[in-house]
């Protein structure tokens, strides 16, 4: 993936100083020339740009949709639904544990966890969803507070959930990696 988005990135900057020096390509004249098949060109980028936008939007909230049916397995305790959308060699990186990769261990990871707090709760705070103009992957930045009793008193943390999207070969749009860091130690509420 990362030599694609490389190879999609220098494609596009050589492209773009060819075309903002005035250079021809094949004997097209640049974008921004005096007229004719130029400024044709413009709308069809236009036009381009226009559909790429959409999709990157429709990648965006299908993502956001994703992560809120994760949430939901989360706070109903269902490890199934929390690791739906796991990719099968995801990456795992949490505060003060070991890494882990699998879906399978991640799996595993939250049924402990549930197990260990049968109170635990996540809520969000913002997210973004950063999609480039390739479209063929997605960082998903948010903020969440977990919220839990410990010895019938709640408490409550500030977290950081970042993770990483793309499209696999069903289609689908799966998380590749994901790291969920503390912004703050747990306290009472």
């Amino acid at each position: 993936m990362n030599m694609r988005i490389l190879k999609t990135a220098l494609l596009g900057s050589a492209l773009a100083l060819a075309f903002s020096a005035g250079a021809k390509a094949d004997d097209v004249p640049a974008i921004h020339g005096g007229g004719g098949i130029g400024d044709t060109r413009v709308v069809a980028l236009g036009v381009d740009a226009a559909a790429a936008a959409m999709d990157r939007d429709t990648i965006s909230d299908t993502i956001k949709a994703r992560v809120r049916d994760m949430v939901t397995g989360v706070n109903t305790h269902n490890a199934a639904r929390a690791t739906a959308y796991d990719a099968p060699n995801v990456i795992v990186i949490q505060s003060s544990q070991p890494n882990m990769v699998g879906a399978a261990a991640d799996l595993a990871d939250f049924k402990r966890g549930f197990a260990a707090a049968p109170t635990w709760r996540i809520s969000l705070v913002e997210e973004t969803v950063d999609v480039p103009a390739s479209a063929d992957m997605a960082v998903y930045r948010s903020v969440y507070n977990q919220d839990s009793m410990h010895d019938k008193v709640p408490f409550t943390q500030k977290v950081n959930f970042i993770s990483g999207w793309s499209r696999h070969e069903n289609g689908g749009w799966m998380m590749d990696w994901y790291v969920v860091s503390q912004m703050e130690k747990s306290h009472k509420k």
